[in-house]
């Protein structure tokens, strides 16, 4: 009977130290150093475009191609860099920017 009690409170013990080191009040991550982890910046290179008389988004975009995204996110792109666009047509003379391929930095130390 003794040896069930003790086997049951050496139990209880390492099983609680267990859980306390896994998300308790001593985690994991203060036995380590302070880590950066690295983010990988990206940034949208744009050009301004005016347009003209019958010109389309699909029109400005094979004018100045893109391979490297696709259609729909170059589109979602033109649309936050254009929030006026969304629901009316392109009309001539106006200012709208393109967005060109995506140039990314990896920021790591």
């Amino acid at each position: 009977m003794r040896t069930l009690f003790v086997a049951v409170i050496l139990f209880l013990t390492f099983h609680i130290i267990r859980i306390d080191l896994g998300d308790g009040t001593i985690p994991l991550a203060s036995f380590f150093g302070n880590e950066q982890p690295c983010t990988e910046t990206t940034t949208m290179q744009t050009i301004h475009v005016t347009t003209i008389q019958g010109d389309t988004i699909e029109s400005l975009f094979s004018m100045y191609p893109d391979p490297d995204t696709t259609f729909v996110e170059r589109l979602s792109v033109f649309y936050s860099l254009n929030p006026h666009l969304r629901n009316q047509e392109l009309i001539s003379g106006l200012s709208v920017q393109l967005p060109l391929s995506k140039s990314g930095q990896d920021i790591c130390k």
